[in-house]
């Protein structure tokens, strides 16, 4: 991380750290830029305004349903409201999950660009105000403790990995990878209507046997961990009126690429948002809720794809910032349905001359309501206008990233690394849809589709046409059986680096619990991309076929009320049509967890 990073954002993190606390409650495409997780962002901020008024002590959630043995049914522990996310498929979905280490080539197109979370396929299962779930390591399961006036859940991991292909490359680097995580969620009630809040999970990574292949590059093979959605958060309500200061950090792995597989390069990733929300209920019909959010990604990785730093795109390339201010209108005339209005402006602007900086503007209605008693559907529509500029002339774009490799500038040099070369703006309609649906106590079902398009990394944007449903049931007592399948249709909206991509895959889990204290389970993954260089992509050589099979087996041994020991193998196999760049990965992971 550069110092200049940290001082930039240092005053900010402090402030909230000292004046406000932290808490607990994310989906796919960036905040600001995709009408889909802004909307989502705003159903979070409400649902908090109402948990802070129905309850004095805020108190952490485990974020999944509970196993009812005697019955044999899964109920919610926590009387979960309708349409809130939960973790039911989660079970299948983080086979395919991308993240740092997994070899899954499941990433959405139209998220590849957001630094927020792991771009998988399927919408996220935790609110924005908390940290990403992820399968490696296995968090869950969060234990109050009452420390004088503050409630504090604390979850330690501590686990092991053998890694046979850390670098995902034909002949990779095996590694021996150590993992401490913390997770963290606390809350202050400093008086009757102010909230301190922190929720976090944070720790590192040790790579013993290739320090150099770390995310970070560092010769030590320490590895940072942040996790997504850590956040700290200072609640306040002022009459009708309930605020939010918040502070989201992150320090994490991420994968960057052509696309999907064309050499999957890891790199740490920097992201600090800092914000005021609003929610403001105006009487008991109509509310307004306000969203002000200033963000910085940058990279911490200075070198480029090859093991000389050369080549390709740098990951600095993409840093940026970027300022957002965002609202939604909304009317309940009897609380059960809601409708309104949403929209807003989103600056970007990039650290260097490789992508355009833009003013991101949508306006668009949605609806939340319930179909009888066990449909929750969320449905929204509208439109898009994206505007890019061009940073500066091609000579001096060439000249200032020649300096930076110490290589003297010319036009295939520009071509291939200065800019993207896309001159396209966007004017187009979105729309998306959720339906979630319980038949049973046995069995419960959720589809989103929906069109819309979000920043892109290689090029000034993305659109993607995208459907996704799951399944979750317990056919027999012990059991939970998970399928989902992804579709997703996606273009780039042009230059030297546009790609065109078509995926689709499913995700099946079996798990079964064997007695209170083992439980077993078993999933299967298969992806399968088509990528294909547009016409003025000059700078992309290959189109290909990418599919992948990947296999994964866990056992929980449930060593007391707070205690857990976990043991997993996963198994990636990818090939490419053309069979150049095919490779596969086994990993082995033992994990011990504590709840206090």
């Amino acid at each position: 991380m550069s110092p200049s990073t940290l001082w930039r954002s240092a005053p900010l993190f402090c402030v909230l750290a000292v004046l406000q606390g932290i808490f607990s409650t994310q989906a796919v495409a960036q905040y600001g830029a995709s009408p889909s997780q802004t909307g989502m962002f705003f159903d979070d901020l409400r649902a908090r305004s109402v948990s802070e008024r129905a309850s004095s002590n805020a108190s952490t959630r485990d974020g999944d349903v509970a196993y009812d043995f005697d019955s044999g049914v899964y109920r919610d522990a926590q009387g979960s409201t309708m349409g809130q996310r939960n973790q039911d498929l989660e079970l299948a979905r983080n086979i395919s999950r991308p993240s740092a280490l997994s070899g899954s080539s499941a990433y959405a197109a139209r998220s590849v660009g957001d630094y927020t979370n792991y771009s998988g396929q399927y919408t996220t299962p935790t609110g924005f105000f908390a940290p990403t779930y992820t399968s490696d390591p296995f968090l869950s399961g969060k234990r109050n403790l009452k420390v004088g006036p503050v409630n504090v859940g604390f979850g330690l991991y501590q686990g092991v990995e053998y890694n046979d292909n850390i670098n995902r490359a034909p002949n990779g680097a095996s590694d021996i990878i150590t993992t401490t995580m913390l997770s963290i969620n606390a809350n202050y009630r400093v008086t009757q209507n102010n909230t301190l809040s922190i929720s976090t999970a944070v720790g590192f990574d040790k790579y013993w046997e290739h320090p150099e292949l770390s995310p970070y590059g560092g010769g030590s093979g320490f590895v940072l961990n942040v996790l997504p959605g850590s956040t700290i958060a200072y609640d306040i309500k002022a009459g009708p009126v309930n605020f939010t200061l918040y502070n989201r950090f992150s320090v994490r792995p991420a994968a960057r690429s052509t696309f999907a597989l064309s050499q999957n390069q890891t790199f740490g990733v920097f992201q600090n948002d800092t914000g005021l929300a609003a929610n403001w209920r105006i009487n008991s019909d109509w509310s307004l809720a306000l969203n002000y959010m200033h963000s910085i990604a940058n990279s911490l990785s200075t070198v480029g794809n090859n093991a000389d730093g050369t080549g390709g795109q740098r990951p600095t390339a993409f840093n940026r910032t970027t300022d957002s201010l965002q609202g939604s209108l909304t009317y309940s005339p009897n609380g059960t349905w809601t409708a309104g209005l949403e929209g807003g402006i989103t600056k970007v602007n990039y650290e260097t001359q490789f992508n355009n900086d833009g003013n991101l503007f949508n306006l668009g209605a949605f609806i939340v309501m319930p179909l009888g008693k066990s449909t929750y559907v969320r449905a929204a529509a509208g439109s898009q206008v994206y505007s890019f500029g061009q940073n500066g002339s091609v000579q001096n774009a060439i000249d200032s990233q020649a300096a930076g490799l110490g290589i003297q500038g010319n036009e295939a040099f520009f071509n291939q690394f200065a800019r993207t070369g896309d001159q396209n703006d966007l004017n187009d309609f979105y729309y998306s849809v959720t339906l979630s649906n319980t038949l049973n106590s046995r069995v419960s079902q959720a589809l989103t589709l929906g069109h819309e398009s979000s920043l892109n990394l290689t090029s000034n944007y993305i659109t993607s046409d995208y459907i996704n449903y799951g399944i979750s049931m317990i056919a027999w007592r012990g059991s939970k059986i998970s399928l989902s399948g992804y579709f997703e249709n996606a273009e780039a909206s042009g230059g030297l680096h546009g790609q065109n991509i078509q995926q689709h895959g499913f995700d099946l889990y079996v798990a079964h619990r064997i007695n209170s204290r083992v439980q077993f389970g078993a999933g299967y993954h298969y992806g399968f991309s088509d990528v294909e260089a547009q016409q003025a992509a000059s700078n992309i050589t290959n189109s290909n076929d990418f599919t992948q099979h990947a296999f994964n087996v866990d056992f929980t041994y449930t060593l007391s009320a707070k205690s857990t020991l976990n043991f997993g193998y996963r198994h990636y196999v990818t090939t490419v049509e053309n069979g150049t760049g095919n490779f596969s990965q086994n990993r082995l992971t033992l994990g011990y967890n504590y709840n206090f």
